[in-house]
Parts: C-alpha cells; structure tokens; sequence
C-alpha cells in the first residue's frame, strides 16, 4: 500500500477513534477501518503490535449457558507481558461491551456490538485473502490472528480482575464462534485485568473497563 493510501485509511480510524479516555460503540464498517489501520501498519513495518501473553494461577470456570464464573485461586497473580510498539491511539479499538454484573454473561444490548465486530472481521480476512491472492510477497500469506482483550478497573484484587477480565474475554469469543461462526483459529482471547488501564488516574473510572481488538500478524 502507498503511503497516500496508508494515510487516507489513518484518516478514517482517526475520524472514528478520536484520542479519548472512553470505550466505544462502533459500526462494522468503523471497526473494519481500524483494522485496516492496524494491519497495513504492521505490513508496511511501520510499527510492531504488543505480544501479550496471561499468566495466572485464577481459572475461569464453565458454567451454564456459556457463562464463565470466575473464582480466586491461591497463587500470585501475573499481569499479561506486553512487548513491542504499542498501537497508535488513534488505531486502538476499545469497544463498549456490557456483562451482567460480577459474571462474564454478555447482556443482550452487547451483542449487536460483537455481530457489528464479527463482521468486521470477517470483510477484513475476506480483503487479506485478495490482498494474499494478488500479491507475491511470502509474508503476506501469514495467517493474522484477532486478540479480543479484556480490561478491567482497579476495583477488587488484582488476581480477581485478571481472571475476570479473562473471562469476559473468553465468553466474547465464544459467542463469536458460536453465533457469528468465526474460525476461532483466528481469535485469541487474552485477559489484562487492570494492568493497562486507560484512565489511570481514575483506577476506578467506567472507561477502564472495556473490550480491545488488535491485530496480531
């Protein structure tokens, strides 16, 4: 991709991501922008994803319904390691996704928010494969993988947000294998807690608990 053409898609993720301390809900089609941004980014070299990687000794437990239960384990907890250039503000996706209270249960008026993400996802592996087809560059045809993180505030114990943010990541993918019929080859949930939180001056703030997607090439 030429740099104009670089330039014109940062423009559309700027317009839809402004630089601010809030989740969001967006529209397929401004998720997808994102992830363009993000993925021609990473393919042009202009910058690296983090690598986040969970450890901790807190296990999400299966419930019914898809429903993950969160219980503390003994053991010291482990923030995710974050390696790399982290993404440019105006790259990230931060979604607005709303869980009952306490439980990693997607309510109902999140789920048009992970169909408007499903989609998403699904135009843009629909455009890397023409990309793929169309190019002679080996590296293209590595497979992308999508990480649905978790976040939480700084309320409660560190060990029990980073199992619950976990969680909720978790069940997110689910229902995006389940009910979207994304590959979830291509998803990898990861759990922060509050390691990362976007307003970190309010630990407790609204906006530090949301869902991220990055792409990870």
């Amino acid at each position: 991709m030429t740099f104009r053409k670089f330039g014109a898609v940062l423009a559309v993720a700027a317009l839809v991501s402004p630089v601010a301390l809030s989740a969001q809900t967006l529209t397929a089609d401004e998720i997808l922008a994102l992830l363009q941004a993000q993925r021609e980014q990473l393919n042009e070299g202009l910058g690296a994803t983090r690598t986040l990687e969970f450890v901790t000794e807190s296990t999400p437990e299966s419930g019914g319904a898809g429903l993950s239960l969160v219980t503390e384990a003994p053991g010291e907890a482990v923030a995710a390691n974050t390696d790399g250039a982290a993404i440019p503000e105006e790259m990230v996706i931060d979604l607005t996704i709303f869980f009952e209270f306490d439980s990693a249960l997607l309510k109902a008026e999140s789920k048009g928010q992970v169909d408007a993400l499903c989609s998403a996802i699904e135009a843009s592996e629909a455009a890397s494969a023409t990309v793929v087809a169309e190019s002679a560059e080996a590296q293209l045809a590595d497979p992308s993988t999508y990480q649905i993180i978790g976040h939480t505030d700084a309320s409660g114990s560190v060990q029990y947000n980073l199992s619950l943010s976990q969680a909720r990541a978790d069940e997110v993918v689910r229902y995006m294998v389940r009910e979207c019929g994304i590959d979830g080859s291509i998803l990898q949930a990861v759990g922060m807690g509050e390691a990362r939180l976007k307003d970190a001056g309010n630990p407790r703030a609204d906006s530090n608990r949301r869902v991220e997607i990055q792409i990870v090439l």
